[in-house]
């Protein structure tokens, strides 16, 4: 599919829609002082989400030219580092190589099941964060990579609903099943009656992990609330917001029964982090406040339809979470994790940019900028509402905003027939419902809304839409053939191949078995295959070599000559591998130096060998110098004896 989006036209409503609501604020540059509002332009907004992904370019060694999603990027596959910057950058629709993306990320995922079955033993957070991923990129988690057997791989099924046949989401905590659930909604996934978990049985467990003060932590041992966990829940509570079925359960701490809707949940946890927000505009997680609680808050908001930038409960000393979040940012791009040194958190650097902290914050300035671009939220992977359906839900809310105090029962009922002429699946996106439901309970107006979760299962697969925020064409081709251009570029593949070549040939063995006209090329599937399984050792090589030198050299102050020969081994690995996979042995500086630290040893022994040598040989000639001074002494004196003989001999 071919998406494009007009630039002007997206500026010019993202400005009316900041203008009107009075929102953004924040500070370019890091300072010690708190930060002081500014109203952001749509275009500032975009210049900062921009800046962070050049800067991200700038770590890789990538040129601004060129896209991020290549070799060294695509080394983080499958880590928090390279999803969380996909999911931003993809959310956004910045033009990049998302091809290179979902390729690489289809191997990675097919060799973790080849080899071991699944993603990870107990995280199900792995396939969760992947399965987003891979939306935010265009791709179909439902079928990606190959199995054990050949069979694409399920991340939504072995992730979220199907993970419990194997162990619980809760496993990790909290955040297991916030993200399952998620990823259940990311596409609005048909869920199987057989299946671990429900939607209902999801939602009803993070509910009953509410404490008592309306925040969420990671696990029940937790006594107290978190703002990132809070703001967590809050994502995957949004869009059952508006639905009217209420849940019992015992609440966590308290062991108190309770009977509450996901809205009096919603609400009671918003008043928690309103509560939590310091005058910076901030938020403070496990004791420091940082810019990734500000990241996930904002987030929050959004999937909620609530203005950051405009609703009182969110703005502390005239400060917006947005002021909260750009004290952080840096005037390199990236933003950093906390301003204050923690000697105990390597990430917590007030002067270095941090990839996690950039990385939400993109992620959250994206959201930003679809919410105010009247978009679907952040994990709503849906295609973007119709035109008509946009002015129907703004109609509406239009309605609602014009109830009066004392409005009539039948004008009431009259809006929310319109409510729920509503597609119930869009529901969610109708922010000011809870105005309407309040004031039909004050009219004792029956509400027999059905639960929006019933409305949830409308898709079995499809791939993540992509739109850019940026004014960008992004050619993204349904219909996929492996051309002669492509057979050059297999046949121009070095020979030996090296690890360089690794996203180059992942790419082209993806394309081929996405194409149509795979049969006419049999023999380039072969040729990648195997250039595939190369690069796999020398992979396998650096590896070893890299956990070989942590294991067997450190710490380097203690190698000794008796460590030679596993120096010499490793150095004999090495020099097997091509002149640029040696630059990925990331302790190559040490093997060095280990190498040096023996020579040295060995020339001091050799030194003191030769000295000691030198000696022997010095003393020798010392002796036999000697032996030679004396000898001739006693041949002198025994002459000059024998010359006193003879003269007594004449004398007689």
């Amino acid at each position: 599919m071919r998406l494009k989006m007009n630039a002007d036209k997206l500026i010019k409503k993202l400005l009316v829609m900041c203008t009107a609501c009075c929102i953004l604020a924040g500070i370019f540059t890091i300072t010690a002082v708190a930060s002081s509002h500014k109203d952001y332009t749509p275009d500032e907004l975009l210049n900062v989400m921009e800046g962070i992904i050049s800067w991200r370019k700038a770590i890789s060694g990538v040129s601004l030219d060129e896209p991020l999603m290549s070799e060294v990027f695509l080394d983080s596959v499958g880590s928090t580092a390279g999803d969380w910057a996909a999911i931003g950058i993809g959310r956004s629709g910045y033009a990049d190589d998302y091809n290179a993306y979902l390729a690489v990320t289809a191997a990675y995922i097919s060799k973790s099941y080849q080899e071991s079955g699944y993603l990870d033993r107990t995280k199900a957070t792995e396939w969760q964060r992947i399965g987003l991923a891979v939306l935010s990129a265009g791709g179909d988690p439902v079928s990606i990579g190959e199995d054990q057997e050949g069979n694409p791989i399920d991340l939504v099924a072995d992730g979220s609903y199907n993970r419990g046949k194997v162990m619980s989401l809760g496993t990790q905590g909290t955040n297991g099943l916030i993200f399952g659930l998620l990823l259940m909604d990311s596409m609005r996934y048909d869920i199987p009656a057989d299946a671990a978990d429900t939607r209902e049985g999801l939602l009803e467990k993070i509910i009953s992990s509410q404490i008592k003060d309306g925040g969420f932590n990671l696990t029940s041992i937790d006594p107290q609330s978190d703002v990132d966990m809070t703001a967590m829940a809050l994502q995957a509570l949004a869009p059952y917001y508006n639905s009217e079925k209420t849940y019992r359960y015992v609440q966590q701490g308290t062991k108190q029964d309770q009977v509450k809707s996901v809205r009096q949940v919603v609400d009671e946890a918003l008043q928690f982090l309103s509560s939590s927000q310091q005058e910076s505009g901030g938020f403070t997680s496990w004791g420091s406040e940082n810019s990734e609680s500000c990241s996930q808050v904002l987030i929050a908001l959004t999937s909620l339809g609530i203005d950051p930038g405009n609703d009182q409960r969110f703005i502390k000393n005239g400060n917006t979470v947005i002021d909260g979040l750009m004290q952080y940012h840096m005037e390199e791009g990236g933003f950093v994790h906390s301003k204050e040194y923690d000697e105990e958190n390597p990430n917590a650097d007030p002067d270095k940019s941090n990839t996690m902290a950039s990385d939400q914050a993109l992620c959250a300035l994206t959201a930003l900028c679809r919410y105010y671009g009247g978009m679907r939220n952040l994990y709503d992977f849906r295609p973007e509402q119709t035109a008509e359906l946009k002015k129907q839900i703004s109609d509406l809310e239009t309605r609602i905003h014009n109830l009066k105090e004392d409005a009539a029962s039948e004008e009431i009922t009259a809006v929310y027939d319109a409510y729920e002429q509503i597609p119930a699946e869009e529901r969610s996106y109708v922010s000011s419902y809870a105005v309407l439901a309040d004031k039909m309970a004050e009219k004792g107006i029956a509400n027999n809304s059905e639960p929006l979760s019933e409305h949830m299962d409308l898709n079995t697969k499809g791939n993540g839409t992509v739109t850019s925020l940026f004014g960008q064409e992004l050619a993204m081709s349904a219909n996929i053939f492996f051309t002669e251009e492509d057979v050059k570029k297999v046949d121009s593949l070095p020979d030996p191949i090296t690890s360089e070549s690794y996203v180059e040939v992942v790419t082209l063995l993806d394309k081929y078995r996405k194409s149509e006209n795979k049969g006419d090329y049999k023999q380039y599937k072969e040729k990648l295959e195997e250039k595939i399984k190369e690069i796999d050792q020398i992979k396998e090589t650096i590896k070893s070599v890299n956990e070989e030198v942590t294991k067997k050299l450190y710490p380097l102050d203690k190698i000794s000559l008796k460590d030679k020969e596993k120096v010499e081994e490793i150095q004999r690995k090495i020099e097997s591998l091509s002149a640029y996979d040696q630059t990925k042995i990331l302790q190559y500086e040490d093997i060095l130096q280990a190498n040096v630290r023996i020579k040295n040893q060995l020339n001091a022994i050799i030194a003191a060998a030769a000295a000691v040598v030198l000696v022997v040989i010095l003393v020798v000639i010392v002796a036999i110098r000697m032996g030679r001074r004396k000898r001739l002494k006693n041949e002198k004196y025994i002459r000059e004896n024998d010359d006193e003989d003879e003269d007594d001999e004449d004398d007689n």
